[in-house]
Protein backbone atom coordinates (compact mmCIF):
# COMPACT_ATOMS: atom_id res chain seq x y z
CA UNK A 1 0.00 0.00 0.00
CA UNK A 2 0.97 3.43 -1.38
CA UNK A 3 1.14 5.75 1.56
CA UNK A 4 2.03 10.09 1.74
CA UNK A 5 5.56 10.79 3.00
CA UNK A 6 4.80 12.41 6.02
CA UNK A 7 5.92 12.94 9.14
CA UNK A 8 5.91 9.95 10.86
CA UNK A 9 5.63 9.95 15.07
CA UNK A 10 6.39 6.48 15.98
CA UNK A 11 4.50 5.99 18.99
CA UNK A 12 6.33 2.82 19.81
CA UNK A 13 9.63 4.48 20.62
CA UNK A 14 7.78 6.90 23.26
CA UNK A 15 9.27 6.23 27.07
CA UNK A 16 6.53 4.33 29.06
CA UNK A 17 5.77 5.82 32.43
CA UNK A 18 5.28 3.01 35.23
CA UNK A 19 2.14 2.56 36.83
CA UNK A 20 3.21 3.44 40.29
CA UNK A 21 1.27 3.16 43.53
CA UNK A 22 0.20 6.08 44.09
CA UNK A 23 -1.39 6.96 40.85
CA UNK A 24 -0.62 7.09 37.37
CA UNK A 25 0.13 10.31 37.64
CA UNK A 26 2.65 10.58 40.39
CA UNK A 27 2.38 14.10 42.41
CA UNK A 28 5.64 15.63 43.46
CA UNK A 29 3.36 16.77 46.47
CA UNK A 30 3.78 12.62 47.49
CA UNK A 31 7.06 11.73 49.02
CA UNK A 32 8.09 8.31 48.45
CA UNK A 33 10.53 8.43 51.05
CA UNK A 34 7.21 8.79 53.25
CA UNK A 35 5.00 5.40 53.73
CA UNK A 36 2.15 4.94 56.10
CA UNK A 37 0.37 2.66 57.17
CA UNK A 38 -3.16 4.08 58.80
CA UNK A 39 -6.65 2.94 59.87
CA UNK A 40 -9.80 4.73 59.81
CA UNK A 41 -13.60 4.65 58.70
CA UNK A 42 -14.64 5.26 55.13
CA UNK A 43 -16.74 8.26 54.78
CA UNK A 44 -17.14 8.84 50.92
CA UNK A 45 -16.22 6.06 48.11
CA UNK A 46 -15.69 8.18 45.38
CA UNK A 47 -15.64 5.87 41.95
CA UNK A 48 -15.70 8.75 39.69
CA UNK A 49 -13.92 10.47 36.47
CA UNK A 50 -11.04 11.03 36.10
CA UNK A 51 -9.82 9.65 39.22
CA UNK A 52 -10.92 7.34 41.48
CA UNK A 53 -10.97 8.77 45.74
CA UNK A 54 -11.04 7.18 49.32
CA UNK A 55 -12.36 9.64 51.96
CA UNK A 56 -11.39 8.54 55.43
CA UNK A 57 -11.65 9.21 58.76
CA UNK A 58 -8.90 8.71 60.96
CA UNK A 59 -8.85 8.75 64.62
CA UNK A 60 -7.18 11.20 67.20
CA UNK A 61 -5.71 10.26 70.65
CA UNK A 62 -8.82 12.15 72.75
CA UNK A 63 -11.14 11.22 70.76
CA UNK A 64 -11.18 13.72 67.68
CA UNK A 65 -10.85 12.79 64.11
CA UNK A 66 -8.78 13.60 60.75
CA UNK A 67 -10.26 13.40 57.46
CA UNK A 68 -8.03 12.03 55.13
CA UNK A 69 -8.60 12.16 51.06
CA UNK A 70 -6.46 8.77 49.47
CA UNK A 71 -5.39 8.97 45.64
CA UNK A 72 -5.68 5.88 43.72
CA UNK A 73 -6.11 5.07 40.18
CA UNK A 74 -8.65 5.76 37.29
CA UNK A 75 -12.04 3.62 37.13
CA UNK A 76 -10.40 1.20 34.44
CA UNK A 77 -6.99 1.11 35.90
CA UNK A 78 -8.44 0.12 39.01
CA UNK A 79 -10.66 -2.17 37.45
CA UNK A 80 -8.25 -4.58 36.25
CA UNK A 81 -6.80 -5.04 39.70
CA UNK A 82 -10.06 -6.02 40.64
CA UNK A 83 -11.35 -3.34 42.10
CA UNK A 84 -15.31 -2.53 41.17
CA UNK A 85 -18.15 0.27 42.11
CA UNK A 86 -18.90 -1.31 45.14
CA UNK A 87 -15.45 -2.91 46.40
CA UNK A 88 -15.68 0.11 49.12
CA UNK A 89 -18.71 1.58 51.05
CA UNK A 90 -19.18 4.17 53.88
CA UNK A 91 -18.43 3.04 57.20
CA UNK A 92 -16.15 -0.07 56.21
CA UNK A 93 -13.15 0.33 58.73
CA UNK A 94 -10.31 -0.07 56.57
CA UNK A 95 -6.23 0.07 56.71
CA UNK A 96 -4.12 1.32 53.97
CA UNK A 97 -0.92 2.04 52.85
CA UNK A 98 0.46 4.92 50.90
CA UNK A 99 3.18 7.74 50.18
CA UNK A 100 2.19 10.99 52.60
CA UNK A 101 2.30 14.41 51.20
CA UNK A 102 5.57 15.82 51.96
CA UNK A 103 3.62 18.56 54.47
CA UNK A 104 2.90 16.35 56.83
CA UNK A 105 0.34 18.31 58.31
CA UNK A 106 -1.82 17.73 55.15
CA UNK A 107 -4.22 14.54 55.71
CA UNK A 108 -3.36 13.22 51.76
CA UNK A 109 -1.77 9.96 50.46
CA UNK A 110 -1.30 7.76 47.41
CA UNK A 111 -2.51 4.26 47.64
CA UNK A 112 -0.30 1.51 47.74
CA UNK A 113 -2.61 -1.00 48.83
CA UNK A 114 -6.45 -0.56 50.71
CA UNK A 115 -8.00 -3.70 52.84
CA UNK A 116 -11.11 -3.55 54.43
CA UNK A 117 -12.14 -5.89 57.61
CA UNK A 118 -12.20 -9.82 56.68
CA UNK A 119 -11.99 -8.44 53.08
CA UNK A 120 -8.55 -8.99 50.51
CA UNK A 121 -6.16 -7.02 49.90
CA UNK A 122 -6.54 -4.60 47.11
CA UNK A 123 -4.22 -2.86 45.12
CA UNK A 124 -3.01 0.20 43.03
CA UNK A 125 0.00 -1.57 41.30
CA UNK A 126 0.18 -4.50 39.48
CA UNK A 127 3.85 -4.69 40.73
CA UNK A 128 3.30 -4.55 44.40
CA UNK A 129 -0.12 -6.72 43.98
CA UNK A 130 1.99 -10.12 42.18
CA UNK A 131 5.26 -9.30 44.62
CA UNK A 132 2.24 -9.81 47.64
CA UNK A 133 0.47 -13.08 45.81
CA UNK A 134 4.27 -14.79 45.45
CA UNK A 135 5.28 -13.72 49.10
CA UNK A 136 1.85 -15.14 50.06
CA UNK A 137 2.03 -18.25 48.08
CA UNK A 138 -1.95 -16.97 46.67
CA UNK A 139 -2.64 -17.75 43.12
CA UNK A 140 -5.58 -15.44 42.44
CA UNK A 141 -5.65 -11.79 41.21
CA UNK A 142 -6.75 -9.14 43.64
CA UNK A 143 -10.60 -9.48 44.50
CA UNK A 144 -10.22 -13.15 44.15
CA UNK A 145 -11.01 -13.65 40.32
CA UNK A 146 -9.31 -15.72 37.76
CA UNK A 147 -8.22 -14.25 34.73
CA UNK A 148 -10.91 -15.02 31.77
CA UNK A 149 -9.27 -16.46 28.47
CA UNK A 150 -8.28 -14.00 25.37
CA UNK A 151 -10.22 -14.83 22.08
CA UNK A 152 -8.16 -13.83 18.65
CA UNK A 153 -10.64 -11.69 16.26
CA UNK A 154 -11.24 -13.55 13.38
CA UNK A 155 -12.26 -10.36 11.72
CA UNK A 156 -12.20 -6.73 12.09
CA UNK A 157 -14.66 -5.23 12.76
CA UNK A 158 -16.38 -8.09 14.33
CA UNK A 159 -16.72 -7.35 18.46
CA UNK A 160 -14.56 -7.94 20.98
CA UNK A 161 -12.63 -5.79 23.16
CA UNK A 162 -9.53 -3.57 22.63
CA UNK A 163 -6.87 -1.79 24.84
CA UNK A 164 -3.42 0.34 23.94
CA UNK A 165 -0.34 -1.62 24.17
CA UNK A 166 3.17 -0.64 25.24
CA UNK A 167 6.24 -0.94 22.80
CA UNK A 168 6.92 -4.07 24.48
CA UNK A 169 3.81 -5.25 24.88
CA UNK A 170 2.55 -4.31 27.92
CA UNK A 171 -0.01 -1.75 28.47
CA UNK A 172 0.66 1.79 27.25
CA UNK A 173 0.62 5.03 30.38
CA UNK A 174 -1.08 8.02 28.91
CA UNK A 175 1.20 10.66 27.89
CA UNK A 176 1.58 13.75 30.38
CA UNK A 177 3.31 15.85 27.96
CA UNK A 178 2.77 17.78 25.11
CA UNK A 179 5.12 16.23 21.88
CA UNK A 180 7.81 18.92 21.50
CA UNK A 181 9.24 17.70 18.38
CA UNK A 182 5.54 18.06 16.35
CA UNK A 183 5.54 20.47 13.10
CA UNK A 184 3.68 22.95 15.04
CA UNK A 185 2.64 26.29 13.54
CA UNK A 186 3.49 29.98 15.90
CA UNK A 187 0.06 29.50 17.72
CA UNK A 188 0.47 25.19 18.22
CA UNK A 189 4.24 25.91 19.75
CA UNK A 190 2.82 29.12 22.51
CA UNK A 191 0.38 25.87 23.37
CA UNK A 192 3.18 23.93 24.25
CA UNK A 193 5.35 26.51 25.88
CA UNK A 194 1.89 27.63 28.36
CA UNK A 195 0.97 24.03 28.87
CA UNK A 196 0.09 23.01 32.10
CA UNK A 197 -2.27 19.56 33.52
CA UNK A 198 -4.33 22.21 34.33
CA UNK A 199 -5.65 22.99 31.27
CA UNK A 200 -6.80 19.42 30.42
CA UNK A 201 -10.74 19.84 29.72
CA UNK A 202 -11.26 16.63 31.55
CA UNK A 203 -11.11 18.88 34.92
CA UNK A 204 -14.28 20.05 32.89
CA UNK A 205 -15.67 17.21 32.58
CA UNK A 206 -15.16 17.62 28.78
CA UNK A 207 -14.42 14.65 26.71
CA UNK A 208 -12.48 15.93 23.41
CA UNK A 209 -12.49 13.96 20.10
CA UNK A 210 -10.59 11.90 18.29
CA UNK A 211 -7.33 11.37 17.36
CA UNK A 212 -6.62 11.78 21.10
CA UNK A 213 -10.01 10.35 21.85
CA UNK A 214 -8.68 7.50 20.58
CA UNK A 215 -5.37 6.74 22.48
CA UNK A 216 -6.51 6.30 25.85
CA UNK A 217 -5.16 3.50 27.76
CA UNK A 218 -8.80 2.00 28.00
CA UNK A 219 -10.98 -0.81 26.66
CA UNK A 220 -12.54 0.04 23.26
CA UNK A 221 -15.38 -2.15 21.49
CA UNK A 222 -16.17 -1.60 18.12
CA UNK A 223 -19.50 -3.26 16.65
CA UNK A 224 -21.52 -3.65 13.32
CA UNK A 225 -24.74 -1.44 13.34
CA UNK A 226 -27.34 -2.96 10.58
CA UNK A 227 -25.15 -3.05 7.14
CA UNK A 228 -24.18 0.71 7.09
CA UNK A 229 -22.37 1.84 10.26
CA UNK A 230 -19.91 0.85 12.82
CA UNK A 231 -20.08 2.24 16.09
CA UNK A 232 -17.00 2.67 18.79
CA UNK A 233 -17.98 2.22 22.34
CA UNK A 234 -15.09 3.09 25.23
CA UNK A 235 -14.94 2.75 28.86
CA UNK A 236 -16.28 6.15 30.71
CA UNK A 237 -17.43 7.41 27.20
CA UNK A 238 -20.64 9.31 27.70
CA UNK A 239 -21.65 8.90 24.17
CA UNK A 240 -20.80 6.47 21.34
CA UNK A 241 -18.96 7.36 17.84
CA UNK A 242 -20.54 6.51 14.79
CA UNK A 243 -18.43 5.51 11.26
CA UNK A 244 -20.65 5.71 8.65
CA UNK A 245 -20.42 3.23 5.74
CA UNK A 246 -22.76 4.84 3.12
CA UNK A 247 -21.95 8.18 2.17
CA UNK A 248 -25.67 9.21 1.67
CA UNK A 249 -25.89 9.62 5.48
CA UNK A 250 -27.58 13.39 6.23
CA UNK A 251 -24.84 15.18 7.41
CA UNK A 252 -25.12 15.38 11.18
CA UNK A 253 -24.13 19.27 13.48
CA UNK A 254 -20.42 19.72 13.71
CA UNK A 255 -19.46 18.49 17.48
CA UNK A 256 -16.07 17.21 18.99
CA UNK A 257 -16.30 13.77 17.45
CA UNK A 258 -16.84 15.23 13.96
CA UNK A 259 -18.03 13.45 10.82
CA UNK A 260 -17.03 9.88 9.89
CA UNK A 261 -17.10 7.71 6.91
CA UNK A 262 -15.82 4.48 6.58
CA UNK A 263 -14.71 2.44 3.65
CA UNK A 264 -12.82 -1.29 3.41
CA UNK A 265 -9.43 -1.34 1.15
CA UNK A 266 -8.87 -4.60 1.36
CA UNK A 267 -8.56 -6.22 5.20
CA UNK A 268 -8.14 -2.36 6.30
CA UNK A 269 -11.00 -0.07 7.94
CA UNK A 270 -9.91 3.38 6.62
CA UNK A 271 -11.89 5.94 8.42
CA UNK A 272 -11.81 9.84 7.10
CA UNK A 273 -13.77 12.69 9.31
CA UNK A 274 -14.18 15.88 9.19
CA UNK A 275 -16.83 18.67 10.85
CA UNK A 276 -15.14 18.80 13.71
CA UNK A 277 -15.36 22.10 16.60
CA UNK A 278 -12.87 23.66 17.88
CA UNK A 279 -11.35 20.89 20.98
CA UNK A 280 -8.98 21.77 23.54
CA UNK A 281 -6.69 19.26 23.47
CA UNK A 282 -8.21 17.18 20.49
CA UNK A 283 -5.20 16.13 18.59
CA UNK A 284 -2.56 15.62 21.42
CA UNK A 285 -2.77 16.90 24.94
CA UNK A 286 -1.36 20.15 25.29
CA UNK A 287 -2.46 20.52 21.45
CA UNK A 288 -5.97 21.69 20.40
CA UNK A 289 -7.85 21.15 17.26
CA UNK A 290 -9.57 23.12 15.25
CA UNK A 291 -12.71 23.30 12.91
CA UNK A 292 -10.30 22.44 10.18
CA UNK A 293 -9.17 19.34 11.35
CA UNK A 294 -8.86 16.47 8.93
CA UNK A 295 -8.56 12.95 10.29
CA UNK A 296 -7.68 9.87 8.34
CA UNK A 297 -7.47 6.59 10.40
CA UNK A 298 -6.27 3.02 9.36
CA UNK A 299 -6.90 -0.38 10.97
CA UNK A 300 -5.80 -3.84 10.13
CA UNK A 301 -5.34 -7.13 12.40
CA UNK A 302 -1.69 -8.56 12.80
CA UNK A 303 -0.45 -11.61 15.39
CA UNK A 304 -3.04 -13.96 14.50
CA UNK A 305 -5.62 -11.54 15.21
CA UNK A 306 -4.27 -10.99 19.01
CA UNK A 307 -3.12 -6.93 17.80
CA UNK A 308 -5.14 -4.36 16.18
CA UNK A 309 -2.98 -2.05 14.13
CA UNK A 310 -3.52 1.86 14.27
CA UNK A 311 -2.13 4.99 11.79
CA UNK A 312 -3.71 8.19 12.57
CA UNK A 313 -2.98 11.14 10.15
CA UNK A 314 -3.94 14.46 11.47
CA UNK A 315 -3.54 17.51 9.11
CA UNK A 316 -4.88 21.07 10.94
CA UNK A 317 -3.20 23.94 9.33
CA UNK A 318 -4.04 26.53 12.41
CA UNK A 319 -1.99 23.97 14.70
CA UNK A 320 0.48 21.99 12.75
CA UNK A 321 2.47 23.39 9.59
CA UNK A 322 2.22 20.13 7.72
CA UNK A 323 0.48 16.65 8.51
CA UNK A 324 1.66 14.05 11.42
CA UNK A 325 1.40 9.83 11.15
CA UNK A 326 0.82 8.10 14.36
CA UNK A 327 1.34 4.74 14.60
CA UNK A 328 0.62 2.23 17.38
CA UNK A 329 -1.08 -1.00 18.16
CA UNK A 330 -3.90 -2.26 20.46
CA UNK A 331 -4.25 -5.63 21.85
CA UNK A 332 -7.09 -8.13 22.16
CA UNK A 333 -8.33 -8.22 26.04
CA UNK A 334 -11.39 -10.44 27.50
CA UNK A 335 -14.70 -9.19 27.01
CA UNK A 336 -16.43 -7.68 29.35
CA UNK A 337 -19.04 -4.80 30.18
CA UNK A 338 -17.54 -1.53 29.73
CA UNK A 339 -16.78 0.44 32.79
CA UNK A 340 -19.22 3.37 32.94
CA UNK A 341 -18.32 6.06 35.86
CA UNK A 342 -19.65 9.48 36.31
CA UNK A 343 -17.24 12.18 35.68
CA UNK A 344 -16.47 14.37 38.69
CA UNK A 345 -14.97 18.49 38.46
CA UNK A 346 -14.28 17.46 42.18
CA UNK A 347 -12.19 14.59 41.60
CA UNK A 348 -10.76 16.39 38.94
CA UNK A 349 -9.61 19.42 40.41
CA UNK A 350 -8.83 17.58 43.89
CA UNK A 351 -6.28 15.78 41.82
CA UNK A 352 -4.62 18.41 39.80
CA UNK A 353 -4.28 21.18 42.70
CA UNK A 354 -2.96 17.90 44.72
CA UNK A 355 0.69 18.72 44.28
CA UNK A 356 0.10 22.55 43.99
CA UNK A 357 0.39 25.30 47.11
CA UNK A 358 -3.24 26.51 48.06
CA UNK A 359 -2.95 29.81 46.89
CA UNK A 360 -1.70 29.23 43.05
CA UNK A 361 -5.25 27.15 42.56
CA UNK A 362 -8.55 28.49 43.24
CA UNK A 363 -10.45 25.00 44.08
CA UNK A 364 -13.85 26.33 42.58
CA UNK A 365 -15.35 22.90 44.82
CA UNK A 366 -14.55 20.79 47.55
CA UNK A 367 -14.29 16.74 47.19
CA UNK A 368 -15.96 15.90 50.38
CA UNK A 369 -19.29 17.28 51.91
Amino acid sequence: MNRPRLLIIAIASAVLLPLVAHGHHSHASLDRNMPVTLTGTVSEYLWKVPHVYLIVDVAQTGGASVQYTIETLNPPSLSRLGWAVDTFKPGDSIVWHGSHDRDPNRPYTGLSWAQKENGPRMFASSSEMQAYLEQTGKNVVSGGKLPRQIVPAKEFPGGGYWTRMGPDGGRFSAYREPPMDWPLTEKGAKLVEDFHESQNPMNDCIYPGPPRAMLMPMAYHFRWEGNDRIVIDRDLWPESRVIYLNKDTPEAASNQRGLSFGRFEGDELVIETTGFVADRWGTRIGIDSSEGKHLLERYWLSDGGMRLNLEFTVTDPEYLTEPVTMSHQWGKVTDRPLLRAECSMESAWFYITAGYAEDEYEVPVKLSK
